[in-house]
């Protein structure tokens, strides 16, 4: 689920954002809940609400987009901002709030969708999941922010995290079924890897979480390719 903060004081944009968000949700893999705002401080009057995406008009009554931003940036540094304004010289202060995008009015449904769904994308590979492993001792708790890889030997599978390294006996499919639409990814047969904690790459070699592992000739233009798209946010 992606949750979106649509800001507009103008109903016929709010109207025609609220319109492009559902024909994207029909295009997209992704649950969309899109919630529209009048104005700036309706919005930062809802203290208890969280989002994924905010799509912020610039040129409101009162409160500006602007100054919206540098209020939703106090609070929290993480969500994504793109501004719609019909001013594409002030796109250039979302620097100050570190915007990740705008949008011309009038909105163009494919620009619009361009640049949401590159939006979309980084905000799936921020997503995180908990997987729950049987152990000689009981059972553990790894949440996917917390692996680096996971390694196959025989009908085992080892998770190494930077909490140590887990043993449970499984398959890689069920592994990669489970972590479907997460920033993993094969470098060879036996290491599915989390991009997130890749930190050089040196020809057939990659380090992530401290260790130095290879890349496998017949899976290494893909897991090159991935790699370069998980960096630039562009969908795995």
């Amino acid at each position: 689920m992606i949750k979106i903060a649509v800001i507009d004081d103008e109903i016929e944009e709010r109207e025609r954002l609220l319109g492009y968000y559902q024909r994207l949700k029909a295009e997209v893999r992704d649950e969309l809940e899109i919630r529209t705002f009048v104005s700036g401080d309706e919005f930062l009057g809802e203290s208890e609400e969280s989002y994924d995406l905010i799509c912020l008009d610039i040129d409101m009554e009162g409160r500006d987009g602007i100054e919206t931003a540098k209020e939703i940036r106090e609070k929290d540094g993480q969500v994504l901002i793109i501004f719609v304004t019909n001013m594409a010289q002030m796109a250039i202060r979302g620097y100050e709030v570190q915007a990740l995008d705008f949008v011309i009015k009038p909105v163009n449904y494919y620009s619009f969708a361009m640049k949401m769904t590159n939006a979309f994308n980084i905000i799936r590979n921020r997503k995180t999941r908990n997987i729950i492993l049987t152990t000689p001792g009981g059972m553990q708790r790894i949440s996917t922010d917390d692996l680096y890889y996971v390694e196959v030997a025989g009908h085992y599978l080892y998770y190494h995290t930077n909490n140590g390294v887990f043993r449970q006996k499984a398959s890689m499919k069920e592994i990669e079924d489970k972590l479907a639409g997460l920033s993993f990814k094969r470098c060879n047969n036996c290491y599915l890897v989390n991009l997130k904690y890749v930190s050089s790459v040196n020809k057939d070699d990659l380090q992530v979480g401290g260790d130095r592992l290879k890349i496998s000739r017949p899976r290494k233009k893909e897991f090159l390719q991935s790699l370069a798209n998980y960096m630039g946010g562009i969908d795995l």
